[in-house]
């Protein structure tokens, strides 16, 4: 009764089996054609189906079409390339090393890119060892090619037809989303007992304002394009009270419990603000020009002067700025949609191989080890030109992951789970059942894999696929022994997860330092030219030269992002990385992120038009030289000289002036300048000490 129940916790839900059920289906009926009919070209499009289905998630229609898509449609390709280059072992191995090294920097798309990019070689492996030559080897690579395709488009036309697909309900969730983010931030400003971690709250304002952008990008179409013009406009004024939570953030830690900001007004502001998005965004049919208006009244009741009269000058100059922000009409006439073209995909294709082509990111070491290894997958298979070799492969490609103890769990339990599937299959076939009843079981234990790795269980779906692809070989190849042929892949998926280990050990993952650092880098040089563009921009104006505001606003939103990505990429290196060394970074960070701040509330004060400019000479002096600096850090940052961060004697200046209020931001960006030089020399110095080898002990400086 006792192991009944225990395995019992692991049947997958009905939901789930439901899923594997059809996806089993489409195999089915591919292979049911193909053993009526006697046509191979049928049992590789049955193949096609099951790698296929293997690509399907859950998601909307676009979503699961993109990978499905990308398995069914593009594996025809590999299917005919593989088969091109299988009469030469040579040529073949290159091929299968450049596809490794392809699917291994897919895992920087995101995990469904990842397994798609898996799949597609599994079926560029299995293809080379097809048993393909002779002078009508271009038509034979052509109708293999075209057979793939046949299966791969049927079995997308079914899982899209027969599996109901989630709707689309972007961008509402991304934008409602993004006020939620800002009712967190307003909260934990407000909330000066407990001292909350403002620096979590800003990265994760930014990093929903991205999505959510992204969201409105993807949604474009000559549908509907008002409704998305109003999502970005919600947006926008999203990223204008952040901007003024920002400065807020900013005086509060300047001035500790006497900084007489609003704070509670606020936070009942963005809260308002946050109320009026989800009502109207939740309706069926929201009424999105409304919300527009909405938005811009809270605005006006966030910056009403009676709220705000006790505020500190520099908070009035915010609140100024704030309050200029246009209303959807005056915004819609000078909103241009983004234009990406070839050139900005390939620039981008290009930065993100760059990003990763370091010896020590996870990403090019698990791309090196997946290339090795299905390459040496291929060896055994041509030497003794073996049929059954691409298991092998198989086996490899799917345990393969970045992490090893991953590839460990997942090798352990798909080789028992194949083994007992081995087993289970020479049970079947010492039943010598009739091909349909073969076939039929294969179909229903198929079904079981789907719906186990759709829970998630790798041992459960090497156990039901194990079986399922060698009964369906049978029906392929009635007169193998079953006993042989399951023998065969017992020993194939042990060889799979050998060398997937002995390649994880060969090329074993090291600490990412150098994208740590460079992101660093880059965070700290783009908030420094965010900065200096401010200070110029608070030298040159005057009252008939106003500052250049959407370049400004394309530097603050430059600068959000590389501190973004900087601090994801220290979080995901920061367990392996020593205390001090990640205090280290934590400081960096948090300098780059008081740098765009202050920038912020030197644009405040600027660009409120609440001080009479331009600025003095002497000021302007000092803002020049401050401009030099900042420049000085952004290219060479902790390698300054002691001239460059000296300290200034304070500038005489009348008090309420643009010159005391950037004489004041002045002083507070040098102090910025030395802390991130000093930061910068402190992580070089610390370089020595940066690695650890994994999970054996911490490295310590010295």
């Amino acid at each position: 009764m006792f192991a009944p129940a225990r395995l019992l916790q692991y049947w997958p839900e009905t939901a789930l089996l439901r899923r594997g059920t059809i996806y089993a289906l489409s195999f089915l009926a591919l292979a049911g054609v193909g053993w009526l009919t006697g046509d191979q070209g049928y049992l590789w499009s049955a193949t096609a189906s099951i790698w296929t289905c293997l690509a399907d998630r859950q998601g909307t229609a676009s979503a699961r079409f993109s990978s499905l898509g990308a398995v069914g449609i593009g594996g025809a390709v590999a299917s005919a390339l593989g088969a091109v280059v299988a009469p030469t072992p040579g040529l073949a191995l290159l091929v299968a090393m450049a596809g490794g090294l392809a699917a291994g920097l897919a895992e920087t798309r995101g995990p469904a890119s990842a397994m798609a990019a898996k799949l597609l070689y599994v079926v560029l492996v299995a293809a080379c060892l097809q048993p393909a030559a002779g002078p009508d080897l271009a038509a034979l690579a052509l109708q293999g090619g075209l057979d793939y395709l046949r299966g791969g488009v049927f079995a997308c036309i079914a899982c899209l037809a027969l599996i109901p697909s989630e709707r689309d309900e972007r961008p509402r969730a991304e934008v409602v989303a993004v006020y939620d983010a800002l009712v967190r931030f307003a909260a934990a400003l407000a909330d000066t007992a407990h001292g909350s971690d403002l620096a979590a709250c800003k990265q994760d304002i930014r990093n929903r304002i991205e999505a959510a952008r992204h969201a409105i990008e993807a949604r474009r179409s000559l549908r509907d394009p008002s409704s998305l013009l109003h999502h970005a406009y919600a947006v926008g004024v999203a990223d204008a009270h952040f901007a003024l939570l920002i400065v807020a953030g900013e005086l509060r830690e300047r001035a500790g419990t006497a900084h007489g900001l609003p704070l509670r007004h606020i936070a009942r502001a963005v809260a308002d603000a946050r109320g009026q998005v989800s009502h109207a965004l939740g309706r069926p049919a929201p009424d999105l020009p409304a919300l527009s208006a909405a938005l811009r009244h809270e605005l006006r009741r966030l910056t009403a002067p009676d709220a705000n009269i006790s505020a500190p000058p520099s908070y009035q100059s915010a609140l100024s700025a704030l309050a200029r922000h246009p209303d959807f009409d005056t915004w819609r006439s000078g909103f241009a949609w983004p234009r990406h073209g070839l050139g900005h995909g390939l620039r981008r294709i290009v930065r993100a191989l760059a990003d990763h082509a370091a010896r020590d990111t996870l990403a090019a070491r698990h791309a090196l080890r997946l290339a090795l290894a299905g390459s040496l997958s291929l060896v055994p298979a041509q030497l003794w030109h073996l049929d059954h070799g691409y298991w092998v492969a198989v086996t490899v490609i799917m345990v393969l992951s970045p992490q090893l103890q991953t590839t460990r769990q997942v090798s352990l339990k798909r080789f028992a789970g194949s083994l007992a599937g081995a087993l289970c299959a020479c049970v079947i076939g010492l039943l010598h059942p009739a091909p349909a009843v073969a076939l039929g079981i294969s179909a229903a234990f198929l079904a079981g894999a789907y719906a186990s790795r759709l829970a998630g269980q790798p041992a459960a779906f090497a156990f039901c696929l194990t079986p399922a692809v060698i009964l369906f070989s049978w029906v392929g190849a009635p007169a193998v022994d079953s006993s042989h042929f399951a023998a065969l892949r017992g020993i194939d998926t042990a060889l799979g997860c050998l060398i997937a280990l002995a390649t994880y050990y060969v090329l074993a993952p090291r600490v990412e330092m150098s994208r740590v650092f460079r992101h660093a880098v880059d965070a700290v040089a783009v908030n420094a030219v965010y900065l200096r563009a401010a200070f110029a921009a608070s030298r040159v104006a005057d009252a008939a030269k106003p500052p250049a505001v959407s370049r400004l606003e394309a530097l603050r939103i430059a600068a959000g992002r590389a501190s973004t990505r900087a601090e994801h990429t220290l979080a995901q290196s920061a367990g392996a990385l020593a205390p001090d060394y990640a205090g280290a970074y934590k400081l960096v960070h948090a300098t780059a992120r008081r740098m765009a701040a202050l920038a912020g509330v030197v644009r405040a004060g600027v660009e409120s038009g609440a001080f009479t400019l331009p600025a003095g000479a002497e000021v302007r002096a000092r803002m020049a030289q401050l401009e030099a600096q900042l420049a000085e850090l952004a290219m060479r940052p902790g390698l300054a000289g002691h001239a460059g961060t000296a300290e200034h004697p304070g500038l005489p200046c009348a008090a309420a002036t643009i010159d005391a209020f950037l004489a004041e931001q002045g002083d507070y960006a040098a102090a910025h300048i030395a802390a991130a030089h000093a930061a910068m020399a402190d992580l070089r110095a610390l370089g020595a000490a940066a690695r650890k080898p994994l999970e054996r002990r911490r490295a310590h400086s010295g």
